[in-house]
C-alpha cells in the first residue's frame, strides 16, 4: 500500500490530472443538462445514467492508482498518465458535443485540440 502512496508523492501531477478530469466531468454534466434543457430532451433516466457512469469512471480511475504501482520501472506511472490523459480528452470531446447541441460553434476548439495532440505525437 505504501508503494502507490510513495508514487503519488513522487508524481503529484497524477493527482493534478485526476483533478482536471473531475472538473471536466462536472462541466460535462452541466453542459449536458443545459443542452438537454435547450433541446427539450431532458430525461431523468438519461441524467441518472450519466451520473452513475461518472461515479463509476472516477472509481475506476482511482482503482488504477495502486494497480499502476505494481508495474515495474516507472512504466505504471507512464501508463497511468496515458490512461488519464486519454480519459480527459474524451471528456473534452463530450463537452464540445454538448456545446454543439446548444448551437455554439466549436471548430476553433476542435482545431486547437487537434493541433495540440498532433504536436505531442510528433515529439
Amino acid at each position: 500500500m505504501t508503494n502507490w502512496i510513495k508514487m503519488i508523492e513522487e508524481e503529484p501531477r497524477l493527482l493534478f490530472v485526476l483533478m482536471l478530469i473531475s472538473v471536466a466531468m462536472l462541466l460535462d454534466l452541466l453542459t449536458g443538462l443545459i443542452a438537454a434543457k435547450l433541446t427539450k430532451q431532458i430525461s431523468s433516466k438519461i441524467g441518472i445514467n450519466g451520473i452513475l457512469r461518472k461515479i463509476a469512471s472516477i472509481l475506476l480511475l482511482l482503482f488504477f492508482l495502486p494497480v499502476s504501482s505494481l508495474i515495474p520501472f516507472q512504466a505504471g506511472s507512464v501508463l497511468l498518465y496515458a490512461f488519464y490523459l486519454s480519459f480527459l480528452l474524451m471528456e473534452l470531446h463530450s463537452i464540445l458535443e454538448n456545446y454543439e447541441k446548444m448551437g455554439i460553434k466549436t471548430e476553433v476548439f476542435r482545431t486547437f485540440l487537434q493541433q495540440l495532440f498532433k504536436k505531442n505525437k510528433d515529439k
